[in-house]
Parts: structure tokens; sequence; C-alpha cells
């Protein structure tokens, strides 16, 4: 009974890994997409059966960009959420915080010229340090894993808005600090970061922490 519940969880694990592998292989692929000329809208009118009746009805760029921004930072939190292994994380980031705690604790013997307990301290941190080298491949992949997910969704919606940007017809919006921009502009003209990407960034980030507070999401990933 034991063996047959252990191959369960093996085939169930094998299946897990292999919608994980595809989810990435078609996250890479739009990211592929996304680079070759003339795909960026392509993708972005083929996104415009859904999002098109949307922003026609709420008939404002600068509220469709709000609303997009809540929809984004749901599924997002979301899928970080039930995507990321939490407890592999907190032990991490436990690690990081000893490593704080013995540097602070490796300054202050040095000053005492303790040179025993800077050498205890020494093996301690080394052994912590070992055990955090342990988790940083496995760390790596739990972050990428949800960015994956994430960027299938996302990608597009930002190729609609990039080609949609054109129909917000208030005339310029006042940011602070910077004053009036249209919101084609480029305020990062280097990376060519148009205003409208910054309004989604001021309408994302709060929204998205309140979102992640409210679904039990610590600060700090």
């Amino acid at each position: 009974m034991v063996k047959k519940e252990r191959v369960i969880q093996r085939k169930k694990e094998q299946v897990k890994r292999l919608v994980e592998g595809a989810a990435m292989g078609l996250g890479f692929f739009v990211l592929l997409i996304m680079i070759i000329p003339g795909q960026r809208e392509g993708m972005g009118n083929a996104l415009d059966v859904v999002l098109g009746p949307l922003a026609a009805f709420v008939d404002n760029f600068l509220l469709t960009i709000l609303i997009l921004s809540v929809i984004t930072g749901i599924y997002t939190s979301v899928i970080q959420k039930y995507t990321m292994n939490w407890e592999l994380i907190a032990k991490s980031k436990e690690y990081q915080k000893q490593i704080r705690e013995l540097q602070k604790e490796y300054m202050e013997a040095k000053k005492e010229n303790n040179k025993h307990r800077l050498k205890k301290i020494e093996k301690k941190r080394a052994e912590v340090m070992r055990k955090q080298t342990q988790f940083s491949g496995e760390m790596m992949r739990q972050q990428m894993k949800p960015m994956i997910y994430i960027m299938i969704i996302t990608i597009p919606i930002f190729m609609w808005m990039w080609g949609h940007v054109g129909t917000y017809s208030g005339g310029a919006v006042i940011f602070p600090l910077v004053g009036a921009k249209e919101l084609s502009e480029f305020f990062i003209i280097r990376l060519r970061m148009p205003y409208w990407i910054l309004w989604y960034m001021i309408c994302s980030i709060p929204i998205t922490q309140v979102i992640r507070k409210a679904i039990g999401i610590r600060s700090g990933m």
C-alpha cells in the first residue's frame, strides 16, 4: 500500500514538473515573439478582442490602465501564493538573518581581538553559508517559476496597452515632480519607457501591496 502511494506521488510530481516545464517553455516563447519585429503589434491586436470592449466601455485610457493594474495585481499575487514554496523561502530568510547576526558578532569580536571567539564565529558562519548555498539553486527556481506564468499573461497585456496608448485624448497628464507629460512621451529615453508605464507603476505598486496583504503574502519575498 505504501509502495503504491509512493508510485502515485512520483507520478504526480512528474506531471507537475512536466506542466511547469511546458509553462516555462511557453513563457520563453512569448518573450521570443516580443523581440521579433512586428510581432508586438500582432500580440496586442489579438488581445484587443478581450480588452477592446473594456477600453470602449471605460472610455478613458488612464482608467483602463488603472483597471488593468488591479487585474494584473490580483493574478500576480495569486500565482505567487500558489506556485512558490514559502517554507523554503522562510528558511532561506532565516539563514540570511543568521549570517547578518554572525557578521555583527564577528565585528564585535574583532574589535575585542578575541581570537577564540573569532574562530568559533567563522566556523559557524561557514556552516550557515554552506547551508544557504544549497538553497540558492532551488530559490532561483522558486523565483523564476511564478515569473514565467505571470509573463505569459502580462506581456500580451502590455503589448496591447503599448498599441492603444494613442487612443487617449485627455491631453497631458500631470505627474508628481515632472509636471505635465503626454502618455506616449519617454521618461527614460534610453530604455524607451513611456509615461503610461510610469502611470501603470503608480497604480500597480500600492494596489498590489494591498492585494498581497489581503491574501496573506508577506512583504519582502
